[in-house]
């Protein structure tokens, strides 16, 4: 039994050596496998791979274009010839410079805004490595200092070492400097827009520039001139702080983007889809370089169709233009007006229109205010006081108030801007713009009784009341967001709280917060609009862009009309303010009588009691002139704000600068119901892109 066991062990034990045995052996041939594959034939190999080369470049496709809401074409892509530079990924920063001096021969670039970094990055390529460590070396650096080492050369760089560059130099760091900013394998904007004359100097000596080509390239064109061009935005380099979101989005850094308003704003539609270029290198042994390439088309990007009406726009831009030139004399300092046209209904921006005038200088176009510059308004915004207490239940549409001063301990008076109203009702009151009706509510709604020379309610209750009304407000889009699709939109001023209890009665007439035009235009269009708010718009359609050229393409996304709210309010109460504003125009006292009935408008005018300030120092007492409306008033079809401030002080009536404005612009769209000539032919421009647009 024992020998039949040591028997045993002896098969296993010989069963073990050869599998081991096999096991050296297989190990053996691989390593004699990977020894000739790496030692003899590895050279071969390599020689094989570099044979073979592929090089991937993205052309940049056309911008989709703009029309207005009747189909004219209002920004468009203009074709020019760009030079570009395209980093194989190998090439030295002294092989570029050299590219750069080349080039520079045969274009100007600009170099305003050549930054003094760009100019360290070339004086660094050009030193030698020794000096390059030589700027540092006497530098001492703390153990937790993560700076790399390139960056510490740079910083070591003195305003000193790149003073004195001649303007020569300086071509040769611009064009250098956007050579660095590409991206391997892709084209780079070195110069946007070759002259005539650049063009076919720069395409005689390609063969000698190697990796610089001209390219066909897009820039924007606007169609009707500087109308509302800042509206339509700028298309520039990436900004330095979105670098890392646009990276993350799968755009290149080289990339021309939408920088404001509606260019950025509708960025991720109006960018194209870029052309894509394989150039696949073949080279058999020591026999001819042969070149594939294979190009995927790119195609332009979604159009957008403006809820802009360029007819009218451009008439609205005469009306508010001629109307700040032609009283000029009104104004304190700087002369200015800014209107807006929309429809109530829908929240379509039909035009929308601003213009500046500063002493001594030519008058330029900012339809941009109307959404960025926050005034006091004035009594334009009592529409809104009256219905919270009418919502609160402090009054009523029938109730009397009597108009006369308010006077409270310290000296305090309150009253209406020219004279004692004496008794009013609603109606009578918002046509005559009573102040003490409007001071009445917050009182009510304080809980207060008024008697002659006593102490006002305290500032607690004042605030109290404040955020109460404010709450109303908000309903209207006053203080808020009025949620139009652009960026950078103000939503104005409003101050925490007040610091007297009398400053509540003055934010009940429109002298405390400030709102923007676009704010006082969605505030009247809720009203019109029977309660409802609707968010402004001014792109109502994406289409896409239209291969053959001709014809509407296919809708993308439609942007619907959105309710943002409903008012808090009963319909009889809005009825109520709707004729109140009516009265205004048609009441032998209102204060916008001058306005003629024929144009059926629904309005109220506003004043507010403004100053000027330089160094924190009052310098001139203005009043912003201000009106808000809607026509016709009884099926609205347009609602309107118009707002020119710091005009001069008058003690008895005031400018009609603005009821002047809202009368035109009213006239206007009647008169474009009937007939209709399509916009003005005007020379168009063509944008000239910053390639340095991202500092």
């Amino acid at each position: 039994m024992g020998e039949s066991k040591n028997n045993k062990k002896h098969h296993v034990s010989l069963r073990l050596n050869i599998l081991f045995l096999a096991v050296f052996l297989l190990f053996s041939a691989l390593i004699l496998r990977l020894g000739l594959v790496q030692i003899v034939n590895g050279e071969e190999y390599e020689e094989e791979l570099k044979h073979v080369s592929n090089q991937t470049a993205l052309i940049d496709a056309p911008r989709g274009i703009f029309t207005d809401r009747y189909g004219y074409p209002v920004v468009e892509n203009s074709l020019e010839l760009s030079v570009t530079y395209t980093n194989p990924g190998n090439q030295s920063g002294g092989d570029m410079i050299e590219i750069a001096e080349e080039v520079a021969k045969f274009i100007t670039v600009d170099t305003e805004n050549l930054r003094d970094r760009d100019k360290r990055e070339y004086y660094y390529t050009k030193l030698e490595p020794q000096e390059r460590r030589a700027l540092i070396e006497d530098i001492e650096y703390s153990d937790e200092d993560e700076t790399t080492e390139y960056q510490r050369m740079i910083d070591a760089i003195s305003d000193e070492m790149i003073a004195n560059y001649s303007e020569e130099e300086e071509q040769v760091i611009a064009i250098f400097s956007h050579m660095l900013r590409g991206t391997n394998g892709s084209p780079q904007r070195i110069k946007q827009g070759l002259t005539d004359e650049e063009a076919p100097k720069l395409a005689e000596h390609l063969d000698r520039l190697p990796n610089i080509n001209i390219q066909r390239d897009s820039v924007r064109e606007y169609v009707y001139g500087d109308t509302l061009k800042n509206i339509y935005g700028r298309v520039g380099s990436i900004q330095t702080e979105s670098v890392d979101d646009y990276l993350a989005r799968g755009y290149m850094r080289s990339d021309l983007v939408g920088n404001s308003f509606l260019e950025k704003q509708y960025e991720d539609v109006l960018r194209g889809q870029k052309a894509e270029v394989v150039r696949t290198n073949t080279r058999e042994g020591s026999g001819p370089m042969e070149q594939l390439i294979e190009e995927t088309p790119g195609s332009r990007g979604n159009d957008l169709v403006l809820s802009i009406d360029m007819e009218y726009q451009q008439i609205l831009d005469d009306i508010v233009e001629r109307q700040v030139l032609q009283n000029q004399g009104i104004f304190v300092q700087d002369a200015s007006s800014y209107a807006v046209v929309m429809d109530p209904k829908t929240g379509d921006i039909l035009a929308m229109s601003g213009f500046q005038k500063e002493r001594g200088e030519e008058g330029f176009s900012n339809p941009a205010g109307v959404f960025q510059y926050a005034f006091e308004p004035g009594s334009v915004i009592k529409g809104a006081s009256v219905l919270a207490g009418l919502n609160e239940g402090v009054i009523t549409p029938s109730t009397v108030i009597h108009d006369r001063p308010l006077e409270f301990s310290g000296g305090i008076t309150k009253r209406s801007f020219s004279r004692n109203i004496g008794h009013v009702a609603l109606r009578e009151a918002m046509a005559q713009s009573s102040n003490v009706y409007m001071f009445e509510i917050a009182l009510r709604m304080a809980d207060y009784n008024y008697s002659n020379g006593a102490n006002i309610f305290g500032q607690s209750k004042a605030n109290e009341v404040l955020e109460e009304v404010r709450y109303y407000f908000h309903q209207f889009g006053l203080g808020t967001e009025t949620g139009i699709d652009l960026p950078s939109e103000t939503t104005g001023i409003s101050r925490d709280g007040v610091a007297e209890s009398g400053l509540l009665l003055d934010f009940m007439i429109g002298q405390y917060d400030t709102y923007t035009t676009l704010q006082l235009a969605q505030y009247v269009s809720t009203i019109a609009n029977d309660g409802v708010r609707m968010r402004p718009r001014l792109v109502t359609e994406i289409v896409e862009a239209n291969p053959n050229g001709d014809g509407d393409g296919a809708v993308v996304r439609a942007n619907t009309p959105e309710v943002l709210n409903t008012l808090d309010m009963s319909q009889s109460d809005i009825a109520a303010v709707q004729d109140s504003f009516r009265a205004v125009i048609t009441h032998p006292r209102g204060t916008g009588r001058e306005i003629s009935n024929s144009l059926n408008i629904a309005a109220k005018t506003g004043t507010a009691q403004t100053a000027i300030y330089e160094d924190g120092r009052q310098v001139a007492k203005t009043n912003n002139l201000s009106i808000v409306g809607y026509a016709p008033y009884d099926d609205p079809e347009i609602s309107f704000a118009v707002m020119t401030p710091h005009a001069t002080v008058v003690q008895r009536g005031t400018s009609k600068i603005s009821e002047k404005i809202a009368a035109d612009l009213t006239e206007a769209y009647y008169d474009l119901q009937d007939e209709r000539n399509g916009p003005e032919e005007v020379d168009s421009v063509v944008e000239e892109v910053d390639l340095f647009d991202e500092q």
